[in-house]
Order: structure tokens, then sequence, then C-alpha cells
């Protein structure tokens, strides 16, 4: 038998050197509450070749040919996978395997006295968590040997019809579905199926020629595997569409639920109009936005030439029209902008709500950690207050790139306005159920937005703004109470044709008595007062 290990310092050897010196095991547990280290496996399609280490690949393929049966003259056979075996009495069932929306690896098993089968049968292709195994490793000390090696741990994402043999002391879990359920013809012995049934609740094991471990047990991070659903979707290995993942139950962020406003926000006004201009930077070499979009050489002038004027000329001509007009609005910034002179001081001199956009527009929040993305929001917030002079309370994420916790972790900094959604012609909150944070929400409508207008749908100047302003006077026609953003980017919509445009369409638009020019933060104090 195996001997059950101790929890253990895991050797660096074990580790790529990319991993983060907090996701090494050690003998110190985290504190109840404290949230652990993620570490996410590598998502591969699984094939012969890159399972050799682990197993024997399954498929169409005859694996060793040539067995001489003189009955079956139009067959070819294979011989015995000679490596294949199963102790004592082989126990053959089938299984159905659901989707679950926990990617955790709790537990990983070895057995060493049998090699066992999935072969996966139907439609519907399979996740499985399978590691190299280790009770060989020369490298490894008899501790060690005894426990997985995260740096030879996969997600291998098995095809339907296809199956895996896998070796004597091969980690592995369960199959996992990739969204549709997906069935599994399965090979073991009576032994390790009795020693599992057995057990009267999950816990580790060391019997019945089953080793099973409970990683948090021994290591200090949390091993998860992708969601396999877009990877298999994208492969064409399902045969509809599989759903994506939701921004929590509702569709606003892990633990927020939605309540709507009390009526007569408005002040009389039918519609309150937003306009909301971006001032963003890109990293240097990374590409963004392009008017020419064919120009790819490196170093590329032309379409970095036309972001950068929009810092330059755009954002102070955006200015001095909203000045002349007599109209409110709000700025969404990037940090890293806010940093450049004459960019801080058209906004000290604009007159506008100064909001938050992330630290530049070529990174976004979507693969963050808890800890980082807690992390982003804070540089991001206390560098436009150091530049700016105010720390703002209105948050546009740059490119939508969230997490599920980006709405809960603006709240929770202090964000009272949050533009992320896009789904309604009205405010309303998002809350978080455990903590209680609260946090206004004005739809960032993607139908008036410069990108979707001009960028995409190729309107020119006059078309921009005429459509902008038959979008407010159509909602103004409407019963209730509604708002809308108008998303302004300073490179599209402050352009000398496109301003001129907007300045006559604004100033007609504030002779319409259903409609009144607002910032952000002034909608938000509106609903605050008619709670």
């Amino acid at each position: 038998a195996v001997p059950a290990p101790q929890r253990a310092v895991l050797p660096k050897a074990l580790f790529h050197a990319t991993v983060p010196a907090a996701m090494l095991g050690g003998e110190k547990r985290r504190r109840d509450g404290e949230e652990r280290v993620v570490r996410t496996l590598e998502l591969v399609l699984a094939t012969r070749e890159n399972t050799k280490n682990i197993g024997y690949f399954v498929d169409d393929t005859v694996t060793n040919p040539g067995l001489g049966i003189p009955f079956y003259k139009t067959v070819l056979e294979g011989a015995n996978y000679k490596e294949a075996t199963w102790k004592d009495q082989a126990c053959v069932r089938t299984s159905q395997i659901h989707w679950r929306e926990d990617q955790s690896v709790t537990w990983l098993e070895r057995h060493m006295e049998m090699t066992q089968g999935f072969i996966l049968v139907g439609k519907n292709p399979g996740l499985f968590v399978l590691g190299e195994p280790t009770h060989d490793r020369q490298d490894l000390d008899e501790k060690h040997r005894a426990l997985p090696d995260p740096a030879t741990t996969k997600a291998y994402i098995l095809p339907p019809g296809n199956g895996i043999i896998i070796k004597k002391g091969t980690w592995h879990d369960f199959p996992v579905s990739c969204g549709p359920p997906v069935s599994a013809f399965i090979l073991n012995t009576e032994e390790v199926v009795e020693a599992l049934a057995s057990m009267p609740a999950a816990a580790p094991m060391n019997h019945g020629d089953c080793f099973k471990l409970r990683l948090s047990d021994h290591w200090d991070f949390t091993m998860k595997f992708p969601d396999p659903r877009p990877f298999v979707q994208k492969l064409g290995l399902v045969p509809s569409p599989v759903a994506q993942p939701l921004m929590g139950p509702e569709g606003y962020g892990a633990g927020m639920r939605r309540e709507e406003v009390s009526p007569g926000w408005g002040g009389g006004s039918r519609v309150l109009v937003v306009p909301v201009v971006n001032v963003e930077v890109f990293t240097p070499g990374c590409g963004g936005p392009a008017i020419q979009p064919h120009l790819q050489s490196v170093p590329e002038l032309a379409n970095k030439g036309w972001r950068d004027y929009g810092n330059r000329r755009g954002l102070q001509r955006l200015a001095a029209m909203f000045k002349e007009l007599g109209i409110p609005a709000t700025a969404v910034i990037n940090s890293e902008a806010a940093e450049l002179d004459h960019v801080a001081r058209a906004l000290k001199a604009s007159g506008w709500e100064l909001g938050a956009h992330g630290l530049n527009n070529s990174s976004g929040n979507a693969k963050m950690t808890r800890a980082e993305e807690e992390a982003h929001f804070k540089q991001c917030l206390d560098s436009l207050e150091g530049s700016l002079g105010a720390r703002p309370a209105t948050w546009l994420t740059p490119g939508f790139s969230v997490t599920e916790r980006t709405p809960e972790i603006a709240a929770r900094s202090g964000i009272k306005t949050f533009l992320d959604f896009v789904d309604d012609d009205v405010p309303y909150d998002i809350v978080h159920g455990e903590s209680g944070a609260r946090t206004l929400c004005l739809p960032y409508c993607m139908e008036t937005n410069d990108f979707s207008l001009v960028l995409t749908k190729h309107l020119d100047a006059r078309q921009y703004a005429q459509a902008l302003e038959d979008h407010v006077r159509q909602l103004a026609k409407e019963p209730g109470e509604k708002v809308v953003c108008l998303g302004m980017h300073t490179f599209v919509a402050g352009t000398p044709a496109r301003v001129l445009a907007l300045s006559e369409a604004f100033g007609r638009l504030k002779s319409c008595p259903e409609v009144r020019f607002a910032t952000a933060a002034q909608v938000h104090d509106a609903v605050r007062k008619a709670r």
C-alpha cells in the first residue's frame, strides 16, 4: 500500500518557472476565510501524442494491427493492449455526467494495480483532468512521489467516440461535462468501485487500490480548469450551441441582484441625456481602434497618430463645444492618459464630471484574479485622484473586459455609478447580496456609441449626429423616465466635422422641454433623492 502523505512543501522543480512563488504549497495552511491563489490548468485537445505519458489513446486507429483470425477476412484486427490490466474482477459500467458550475479540482486519485478505461459514447465531448505518474520519479523523494505534479497535470478535452486507458499511477479525476451531458463506458475493477461506494462521505482514502487525495490538504493554492464550453464550441465538438457562463444568476455579476429605482427621479424630464467622453491611451505596439485597419507595419504611425490626435486636439474641441452650449458631460478616463500634462490640463478646465476608465485601453479585467482586480481598481482611482484632484465615483471598464466580480469590486471601491451594462433605457441599482454594496447602473447604449455608428456602421458626420438626435427624440415620445448615455471618443467624435454636426444636433435637443442633459453623477443624485 502507498503510505498516506503528509502535507508537504513541493519542490520548485515541480513548477514551471512562470508560476508565482505564492503558489508553492507550504507547511502553514492559509487562515480560514483567506482566499487561495488559483492556478488554472492548461486546456488542450487530447491526442495520441500528448497523452502518451498518461495513457493509451483510443480512436478509430487500429492499435497493434496484425492479429490473424482466419474467420474474418475483411477485418483488420488489433492485438490486446499488452500494458492494459484489470486486477481480479473487471467492472464494466456506463455513466452519464452532467454540467457543473464549479471548475475547481478538489480530488485526484491514482491506482497502482490496474489501468482504467474511459470511452465516450454518444455525441458529446468530455473533460479529463490527468496528471503524469509520480510514483517512479527518480527526481522526487518518497513524500513527493505520493503527490501529483501540478506542472504535468492538464485538462484534456476528449472528443466523442474516443477514449483513453490511463496508465498505472496516472493521477486523475472523474470525467467532467463540457456543457451537454456526456456518457462514458468505463472499465475498472470491482475492488475500486466497491472501495469508492463504501465511503460514507467524500474523504481522502487509501484502500482497495484507490489512493485519493483532497488537494487542499496538501497545497496552498486552488487548482481549476478553464470553462471548457467556449473551447469545444470553437472546435466544433458539440452539435449545437453551448450556453456560455453568465455574469451571476441575474447577469449582473456574482452575488449581485437588480433593484428598480423609485419613479420621479427625472424631475419632470422624460429623457436625461448623459454625454460620456472616453479619454483613452493604448499600450505602444499593442494596436487599438483603427481608421485604416489595413495598415499593419511596425512601427505603425497612421492609426496610432489618429488615436493620439484625439487627446491632443479632439478632447479640447469637445470640451469647447460642451462649454459653449452649456451642456454638462461626464468623462471616463484611463489613469495613464491623465498622467499626460496636456490631457490633465484640458480635463481640469472642462468642468466635466471626471470618471474612471481603468489604467489604459489595452488591458481589461477579464483574466484577473480577485486580488489583481481589487489592486487594479485602487491603482486607477488613486492615480486619477492624484492627477486630477478628485476621486472618481463613476466607472466604465475598458473594452467591457470584466469578470463576474467587477460590479461588486466597483461598489466596494466607492463607485457610485456604473456604466458597464447596456441592457435598458432606465437606470437601476445592482446590490451585492452578502455585503449590501450598491451601485447605480446607467445603461451605456450601444446604439448611440460613436464606435457603433461611425466605425461599424460607417455613418458620416451628419448621419451620426442625426442618429443621436432621433434616438433621444423617440425616447422623449415614450411614457416614463429614460436615460441615455452617448458614448464618445476623443479621436472619433472629436474631429472637426463631427463636432460641428454634434453642436447643431445638441443645440436642437437642448431646446426640447422633455429633454435634459446631465452628468452621470447628477443622475445618480437625482435617483437617490427620489428614493
